[in-house]
Protein backbone atom coordinates (compact mmCIF):
# COMPACT_ATOMS: atom_id res chain seq x y z
CA UNK A 1 0.00 0.00 0.00
CA UNK A 2 1.14 3.53 -0.78
CA UNK A 3 0.68 5.94 2.11
CA UNK A 4 0.74 9.64 1.29
CA UNK A 5 0.82 12.24 4.04
CA UNK A 6 0.46 15.98 3.60
CA UNK A 7 1.32 18.33 6.44
CA UNK A 8 2.41 21.87 7.21
CA UNK A 9 4.79 22.83 9.98
CA UNK A 10 3.36 25.74 11.90
CA UNK A 11 6.64 27.44 12.84
CA UNK A 12 8.44 27.81 9.51
CA UNK A 13 5.31 27.38 7.39
CA UNK A 14 6.86 24.61 5.31
CA UNK A 15 4.51 22.34 3.38
CA UNK A 16 5.35 18.65 3.14
CA UNK A 17 4.31 15.65 1.06
CA UNK A 18 5.67 12.27 2.12
CA UNK A 19 5.06 8.99 0.26
CA UNK A 20 5.95 5.46 1.22
CA UNK A 21 5.17 1.98 -0.06
CA UNK A 22 4.02 0.21 -3.19
CA UNK A 23 0.48 -0.09 -4.55
CA UNK A 24 0.70 -3.80 -5.27
CA UNK A 25 -2.02 -3.55 -7.92
CA UNK A 26 0.07 -5.21 -10.61
CA UNK A 27 3.52 -6.52 -11.50
CA UNK A 28 6.47 -4.16 -11.18
CA UNK A 29 6.57 -1.92 -14.23
CA UNK A 30 2.90 -2.60 -15.02
CA UNK A 31 1.18 -1.27 -11.88
CA UNK A 32 -1.09 1.55 -13.10
CA UNK A 33 -2.04 2.67 -9.58
CA UNK A 34 1.64 3.07 -8.74
CA UNK A 35 2.18 4.91 -12.02
CA UNK A 36 -0.64 7.33 -11.16
CA UNK A 37 0.75 8.07 -7.70
CA UNK A 38 4.26 8.43 -9.11
CA UNK A 39 3.09 10.86 -11.78
CA UNK A 40 1.39 13.03 -9.16
CA UNK A 41 4.54 13.00 -7.01
CA UNK A 42 6.81 13.91 -9.91
CA UNK A 43 4.40 16.64 -11.01
CA UNK A 44 4.48 18.10 -7.49
CA UNK A 45 8.26 17.93 -7.44
CA UNK A 46 8.59 19.71 -10.78
CA UNK A 47 6.06 22.38 -9.81
CA UNK A 48 7.92 23.03 -6.55
CA UNK A 49 11.18 23.29 -8.52
CA UNK A 50 9.51 25.88 -10.79
CA UNK A 51 8.39 27.86 -7.70
CA UNK A 52 12.00 27.85 -6.46
CA UNK A 53 13.29 29.06 -9.82
CA UNK A 54 10.68 31.84 -9.80
CA UNK A 55 11.91 33.06 -6.40
CA UNK A 56 8.71 32.18 -4.54
CA UNK A 57 10.31 30.00 -1.84
CA UNK A 58 12.33 31.13 1.20
CA UNK A 59 14.86 28.34 0.82
CA UNK A 60 15.76 25.60 -1.63
CA UNK A 61 13.07 22.89 -1.59
CA UNK A 62 13.76 19.29 -0.70
CA UNK A 63 12.68 17.00 -3.51
CA UNK A 64 13.71 13.38 -3.03
CA UNK A 65 11.74 10.81 -5.02
CA UNK A 66 12.77 7.20 -5.40
CA UNK A 67 11.16 3.83 -5.82
CA UNK A 68 8.88 3.19 -2.85
CA UNK A 69 9.42 6.50 -1.05
CA UNK A 70 9.56 10.22 -1.51
CA UNK A 71 9.46 13.58 0.17
CA UNK A 72 8.78 17.08 -1.12
CA UNK A 73 9.19 20.09 1.17
CA UNK A 74 8.55 23.69 0.16
CA UNK A 75 8.80 26.76 2.39
CA UNK A 76 7.07 29.67 0.66
CA UNK A 77 7.76 33.34 1.05
CA UNK A 78 4.78 34.88 2.85
CA UNK A 79 3.32 36.49 -0.25
CA UNK A 80 3.32 33.15 -2.11
CA UNK A 81 1.98 30.90 0.67
CA UNK A 82 -1.43 30.62 -0.98
CA UNK A 83 0.07 29.52 -4.28
CA UNK A 84 2.18 26.83 -2.61
CA UNK A 85 -0.74 25.57 -0.52
CA UNK A 86 -2.93 25.43 -3.62
CA UNK A 87 -0.32 23.36 -5.46
CA UNK A 88 -0.20 20.82 -2.63
CA UNK A 89 -4.02 20.84 -2.42
CA UNK A 90 -4.31 19.96 -6.12
CA UNK A 91 -1.86 17.08 -5.75
CA UNK A 92 -3.74 15.96 -2.64
CA UNK A 93 -6.96 15.95 -4.69
CA UNK A 94 -5.34 13.60 -7.22
CA UNK A 95 -4.13 11.27 -4.45
CA UNK A 96 -7.64 11.40 -2.95
CA UNK A 97 -9.10 10.11 -6.22
CA UNK A 98 -6.59 7.24 -6.30
CA UNK A 99 -7.29 6.38 -2.65
CA UNK A 100 -11.06 6.47 -3.19
CA UNK A 101 -10.89 4.27 -6.28
CA UNK A 102 -8.17 1.91 -5.00
CA UNK A 103 -8.60 1.84 -1.21
CA UNK A 104 -6.55 -1.34 -0.87
CA UNK A 105 -3.62 0.28 -2.67
CA UNK A 106 -3.47 3.94 -1.58
CA UNK A 107 -4.03 5.61 1.78
CA UNK A 108 -4.21 9.41 2.11
CA UNK A 109 -3.50 11.38 5.26
CA UNK A 110 -4.95 14.85 4.58
CA UNK A 111 -3.16 18.14 5.14
CA UNK A 112 -2.65 18.83 8.80
CA UNK A 113 -0.81 21.56 10.67
CA UNK A 114 1.77 20.30 13.13
CA UNK A 115 3.24 22.13 16.09
CA UNK A 116 6.71 20.90 15.17
CA UNK A 117 9.40 23.43 14.39
CA UNK A 118 11.97 23.05 11.60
Amino acid sequence: MITVRFYRKKGPGSVHMALEGHAGAGPKGEDLVCAGASMLAYTAGQAVQFLWEQGKLRCKPRIALSQGSGVIIATPKAEFAGEVLYLFWVIQAGIYVLARNYPGCVRLKHLEITEEEG
